[in-house]
């Protein structure tokens, strides 16, 4: 069947579906932000993968937009619609630096929008997976901006809070321990049981493992243990300059840990703190552009290939006139 020819292929036929395409834009983008702001206040692996995954969703529809909306305007107040509902929960925790980084991640977005276009109008075929390579590095850019400085937001040093929310970093370090990778590494090493059992499990190991001393009784063996336990004790609390409560979850001390030496770095650094932290979530997500690209185009392709068959979406060629100058 031959493809229909058209001199309009750059003009939006169905307002409707352009509604109905940013709509779901949107929608992702919203899902992104909520969650990430659940995950920053409550913690929750889960949370973490739901933002995750919105974030996905939103790229497929992110990409789907340099193909099916052609009027600049539209495209760009599209997105911008978009960057807001990522930023709509966060309205408490504005700041030059939210605001700033906020400003560039829309342009990222429209950078990416227009080096789709731009190769999508100088191809004379589509190339979907050309352009996505095009597009989504900059729209990941773009996310990593946004997560960055909403994640950096939430530091207050003033308050004298670890920056972290223990919720959120015992969802960042149960995963670990769920695994069973850190025990197969260092057997002994358990998330879930108190710190000072865990260096009691480490220390009786190590002595059951050592011929001359797995002779001894077992109440000297104990004695033994306790003195290791002590001795942990006594280290940690010489590194950290007071003591730490031993007897909740190993990821409760590392915390508390952290959040000592946090606030014993020097003003200068502290008050420096936020952009420390947005510019490393930053580049950590970037790190990943490779395997989220291919996933997020991946996605986007299947909805493409989904809308065309649906008829929500039609593949025309272009009968247009173009002046040149060649040699005679």
């Amino acid at each position: 069947m031959d493809l229909p020819i058209t001199d309009g292929a750059s003009l939006d036929r169905s307002k409707i579906k352009i509604i109905v395409l940013a709509f779901f834009g949107v929608v992702f983008s919203f899902a992104s932000g909520f969650f990430l702001q659940v995950f920053m206040v409550n913690g929750g692996g889960n949370n973490l993968l739901l933002s995750f995954l919105s974030g996905l969703g939103f790229m497929a529809v992110f990409l789907l937009c340099v193909f099916f909306i052609k009027t600049g305007w539209i495209v760009n107040l599209a997105i911008f619609i978009q960057s807001l509902a990522f930023f709509v929960l966060f309205y408490d925790r504005l700041s030059a630096m939210v605001g700033i980084g906020a400003v560039l991640g829309f342009l990222f977005f429209i950078s990416g929008i227009y080096a789709g276009r731009s190769e999508l109008e100088n191809s004379l075929e589509i190339k979907f997976w050309k352009i996505g390579k095009k597009v989504l590095p900059k729209a990941i850019a773009g996310i990593a901006i946004f997560a960055g400085v909403v994640c950096a937001s939430f530091i207050d040093v003033g308050n004298k809070e670890f920056f972290i929310p223990r919720g959120a970093f015992n969802a960042v370090v149960s995963p670990m321990a769920d695994s069973g990778l850190l025990e197969k590494i260092a057997p002994g090493f358990d998330f879930s049981g108190s710190t000072e059992e865990m260096i009691r499990n480490i220390a009786m190991r190590k002595i059951e493992n050592n011929p001359q001393l797995k002779i001894l009784p077992d109440s000297i063996k104990e004695e033994l243990a306790g003195k290791a336990v002590q001795e942990v004790k006594n280290q940690t609390a010489g590194m950290a300059g007071t003591d730490l409560n031993f007897q909740g979850k190993l990821s409760d001390t590392m915390y508390d840990f952290l959040a000592v030496k946090f606030y014993s770095l020097p003003e200068s650094i502290l008050n420096s703190t936020p952009i420390i932290v947005a510019i490393f979530i930053f580049l950590a997500i970037i790190s990943f552009v490779w395997p989220i690209r291919l996933i997020a185009a991946f996605v986007s392709f299947l909805l493409y290939e989904t809308f065309l068959a649906l008829g929500f979406g039609v593949i025309i060629f272009e009968g247009r006139s173009k002046e040149n100058v060649i040699l005679k």
